[in-house]
């Protein structure tokens, strides 16, 4: 791939996954769309264009797979889902998506919201899942919800003992593995404790146990609204920018014989993503906090480059 070729910033170069056959992933992370909402940090009254762009943008670079790591909706609400269900009726690109914390119901919603049964049944039947593309295996997790309801009072996650069983069981029998999550394996160092420590699973110490025992190679992640990326030994855990908010932007990844490449795709205008800063930047502490760690980071790119494993 040529420089005239890349389809935005390098966010991150990374030695694995390294594959004879290239696939594309598109990662279309939190889009958050609400219906007849205006404004907050989250930019709602933007988040359907910015997912309508997302499609597009998936389609238009020839994806072999769209990967939505959770929070298509910002408050789980049925009309929400409805714009959601519209706008990927037009994503000619195969896709798979997990629930995030804002998809699946809460103790403290005013509203009622489909459960999380009814997410998995109309957008990932089989939860947790394995999609094949190519030699890569996409194995989708849900870190949002758990069947003794333990997570309705929080927008924290975990995988819990079943899936880390179903990942340790399925892992061996795949080629090359990427996991997708909501909530984050990794915590960023600049994040304080308070709400922050809802962005990692509960469980990541042992969520990282199974990664590093089948050394997979990588992870992608959501939920934090900031692109990153952590190394865990062998696995490198990419968390996707948000679609809704600032930066507005989703990732392709390129896996191929040289390694990983992950792009930067912007998905606002100027104007736009000023607006989406501006509304972080002076709203409540955890937008003021999210839009200091994208800074930092967009400053950074690429956040790492190292070439393939030989």
């Amino acid at each position: 791939m040529t420089v005239s070729d890349t389809p935005g910033p390098l966010l991150a170069r990374l030695g694995r996954p390294c594959t004879a056959e290239p696939v594309r992933l598109a990662v279309v992370a939190d889009p958050h769309v609400a219906v007849g909402e205006h404004g907050t940090w989250k930019v709602a009254h933007r988040s359907r264009a910015l997912l309508e762009r997302a499609v597009d943008r998936a389609d238009a670079a020839g994806a072999d797979l769209t990967v939505f790591p959770g929070d298509l909706t910002g408050d789980g609400r049925p009309a929400a889902f409805a714009a959601v269900d519209e706008v990927l009726a037009d994503l000619e690109t195969p896709w798979v998506a997990v629930p995030g914390n804002h998809d699946v119901p809460k103790t403290f919603d005013g509203h009622d919201s489909p459960s999380a049964g009814a997410f998995e049944s109309q957008y990932t039947p089989g939860l947790p899942s394995a999609r094949e593309v190519g030699p890569v295996t996409v194995l989708g997790v849900d870190t949002a919800s758990a069947a003794d309801g333990s997570l309705r009072s929080t927008w924290g996650g975990r995988v819990g003992e079943r899936d880390r069983a179903w990942l340790a069981d399925t892992l061996p029998t795949v080629e090359t593995a990427v996991v997708v999550l909501h909530h984050n394996v990794a915590t960023l160092p600049e994040n304080p404790g308070g709400k922050w420590a809802n962005f990692p699973l509960e469980d990541a110490d042992a969520v990282r146990e199974v990664l590093a025992g089948h050394e997979v190679p990588l992870v992608l992640t959501a939920h934090h609204h900031v692109p990153a990326v952590a190394d865990h030994g062998a696995t490198a855990e990419v968390l996707a920018p948000a679609v809704c908010s600032y930066p507005q932007a989703m990732l392709l990844v390129d896996i191929g014989p040289e390694g990983t490449a992950v792009w930067l795709v912007p998905l606002a205008d100027a104007t736009e993503v000023c607006e989406a800063r501006r509304l972080a930047a002076t709203g409540k502490p955890l937008a003021v906090g999210v839009a200091g760690l994208v800074d930092r980071r967009l400053g950074a790119l690429p956040l790492t480059d190292r070439g393939p494993e030989i």
